[in-house]
Order: C-alpha cells, then structure tokens, then sequence
C-alpha cells in the first residue's frame, strides 16, 4: 500500500511538473537555464525513486 502510494506521489509530482512547463511558454534566453535545472530535477527524482525502492 505504502509502495503504491509512493509512487503515485512521485507521479503526480513529475505530471504536474510536465503541465506546468507546458503551460507557462520559455523565453529563448531561458531555455538553456530551464534545460539546466530540468536535468537537476530529473537526477533528483532518480535519487528519490532509488531511495524508496531501497526502504522495501
């Protein structure tokens, strides 16, 4: 039940991420600094999935 949940949470957070992104437009200028911290998000989403699979 917990793992379920889990992974929903981590779903819902990626999801809205994706909407969000769409939903506001980039500006040429900060398309770089975007793809930047996008790589950092998606390194930290690894590093919580990785730690909740370890707990079970």
């Amino acid at each position: 039940m917990m793992k379920g949940f889990s992974c929903g949470l981590i779903a819902g957070a990626l999801i809205g991420a994706a909407a969000g992104m769409l939903a506001d437009p980039i500006k040429d200028r900060q398309h770089a600094k975007m793809s930047r911290k996008k790589r950092e998000m998606f390194k930290a989403v690894g590093n919580v999935i990785d730690n909740v699979m370890d707990m079970f």
